[in-house]
This record gives C-alpha cells, structure tokens and sequence, in this order.
C-alpha cells in the first residue's frame, strides 16, 4: 500500500458521512417546511372556488 493510503482513505469516508448528513438534514428541513405550508389555512375564496368547482361536476 502506498504511503498515506490508509489516512486519505478515512478522510473520503469522513468527507462522505458530512455530505450524507447535510443531505438528510436538507431534506428533513424541506419536508417540515413543506409541511408547516400544508398546515396553513386555507383562505375562504379558495374553498368557494373548489364547492364551485365539486357542484360543476354533479
């Protein structure tokens, strides 16, 4: 093994477990975000626009 293998090689591993971290913390932040917006509520002109819309259909 070439010198100083062993030390680049723990240094790609660590490299990696940030980059999967930051990763998952990314996605786990878009998802409460994503979720916080579904939980706003709704505004009244937009729940007239979908009864309109459901009594079109019948």
């Amino acid at each position: 093994m070439p010198p100083g293998h062993g030390e680049n090689c723990c240094m790609s591993t660590a490299l990696w477990i940030i980059v999967a971290m930051l990763a998952v913390g990314t996605i786990a932040g878009g998802l409460m975000r994503l979720q916080a917006w579904l939980r706003r509520p709704v505004s009244p002109e937009v729940i007239d626009a979908a009864r309109r819309d459901d009594a079109e259909d019948e």
